[in-house]
């Protein structure tokens, strides 16, 4: 693909013979005259064998096994424009990501994120701009559709080439870009923190962005599930105004919620409670079916106490499962670099990357799942524990959070279950402010812990400040 006559594509290879933590290319031309050159691009062979994707930044999220991606965020969704972003890779349109002090050269975009998805594994969560927030986030007026009555058609041209067979007009253009099966994708979310915008002007956009694209879908002849923005974290006011007006519209309710790290066991259940109310909420509006999505959730940090907090709000999602049903963390990935938003599960550079204590807990929690919710009774003792148990009733998990600064022995009664051998693992590195990074990426990880085990009771220490799961097979 020539870009246009008098340019041509010009592959090269450069066989490194160092690591730099600082390198620069620089080319150089002999001779008389102009040269001209446009978009300059660097990559790994490894990632080119991978479509353009780093292979271990792939085994990173592959790690944590996400059943869904959402995506393009974030704040970047209510200026994201999906047009700019398709097609050869030379004519994408580069704008200035203003909010993060750089750029967007738009070389990953639709079908690049389906193909994440694809070699993840993961279902795919478009968030479409909605213009509620008429000047996008501060995006310049060039990057912006000329009129805020663009924005409904050029999203129902989005899910069309996404979802359209190849005799749509987007479907089409969806083959001529390389993939000519539809990408069938099920969940669409109507923007993201529409909070300054306020309530009522959210609610007009999603009365009218709805029903077109329902209307859109059944044409397309594929379903999908409809999310809209919730409050910012606490604020049921907005949340109860969204329900009472469009419980009819969406199936799901998306919720945010960033907590201070030093808030590691308070702010869980603080959160949890907003999760009982909120699904108290729904059962008794106009769609009880409505589930809860919490589509951004983190401690801002990436030292241990960012762990704890992971561990006791996953468990608080287990013991709300009936209507918390979709959840993301955010910051997923993030380079080291980056002058903000030190959360990230997964941490890189150009060279590795690491996993923060979010992601070791995380996927400690995944390696050990076990789908049937159990009860517990009892005190817990400061402690955050759930139980749950394997479908051939033959595997009981205990995922436990100790946020205290003493240990704690927990004794359990597996009634009416003799369990042959039982296993644990733990995360405590005894410190709060402990953390991986890439010169050490196991400074926080799990190690094996004690068990015992006398027929239908066990037994077990967690340490002070500690996550840990125990499994009974």
């Amino acid at each position: 693909d020539a870009p246009t006559a008098g340019w041509s594509q010009q592959p090269f290879t450069i066989d490194a013979t160092s690591a730099t933590t600082q390198g620069s290319v620089r080319i150089t031309v002999l001779g008389q005259g102009t040269v001209r050159l446009d978009h300059f691009t660097l990559m790994g062979q490894d990632a080119l064998a991978q479509d353009g994707f780093r292979p271990d930044l792939l085994e990173a999220v592959r790690g944590l096994r996400p059943p869904i991606i959402r995506w393009p965020g974030g704040c970047f969704a209510s200026v994201y424009l999906w047009k700019d972003a398709v097609g050869p890779q030379h004519q994408r349109r580069i704008y200035s990501a203003y909010m993060w002090e750089d750029q967007d050269i738009n070389s990953f975009g639709t079908d690049e994120y389906m193909q994440l998805c694809e070699k993840t594994g993961a279902k795919p969560l478009l968030v479409i701009n909605t213009s509620v927030l008429k000047s996008g986030c501060g995006a310049p007026a060039q990057f912006r559709l000329a009129s805020e009555d663009d924005y409904l058609p050029y999203a129902l041209e989005w899910l069309e080439y996404c979802n359209g067979d190849a005799t749509t007009p987007m479907g089409r253009l969806r083959a001529a870009n390389g993939h000519p099966e539809p990408y069938n994708v099920e969940y669409w979310e109507l923007d993201n923190e529409t909070w300054a915008a306020g309530v009522d002007a959210y609610i007009e956009k999603v009365k009218a962005f709805a029903p077109a694209l329902r209307q859109k879908a059944r044409e397309l002849g594929t379903p999908i599930k409809l999310l809209a923005c919730g409050g910012n974290r606490y604020d049921m006011r907005w949340n109860r105004s969204l329900i009472d007006a469009c419980a009819q519209l969406i199936d799901y309710i998306s919720i945010h919620n960033y907590e201070n790290p030093d808030n590691f066991a308070t702010g869980v259940d603080r959160y949890e409670g907003l999760l009982v109310e909120l699904a108290d909420y729904i059962r008794q509006c106009d769609n009880p079916e409505m589930q809860i999505y919490n589509s951004e959730w983190n401690a801002q940090s990436t030292d241990w106490r960012t762990g704890l907090y992971a561990g006791g709000l996953l468990n608080a999602y287990e013991r709300q499962g009936e209507k918390f049903t979709l959840g993301g963390p955010a910051l997923f990935l993030r380079h080291t670099s980056a002058g903000a938003w030190d959360n990230a599960f997964i941490n890189f550079d150009h060279t590795g990357w690491y996993p923060a204590p979010n992601y070791v807990v995380m996927k400690l929690w995944w390696d050990n799942f076990a789908p049937r919710f159990l009860e517990i009774r009892g005190e817990q003792h400061g402690c955050n524990i759930v139980a749950t148990g394997s479908d051939n009733r033959e595997l009981v998990v205990l995922k436990a959070v100790n946020p205290q600064d003493h240990a704690v022995t927990v004794e359990v009664s597996l009634e009416g279950f003799s369990p042959k051998t039982a296993s644990m693992q733990f995360v405590a590195p005894g410190d709060l402010r402990a953390r991986n990074s890439l010169d050490d990426p196991r400074q926080v990880a799990p190690e094996a812990g004690a068990v015992r085990l006398s027929g239908e009771r066990l037994s077990f220490e967690l340490p002070a400040y500690s996550t840990a799961v125990v499994r009974a097979e």
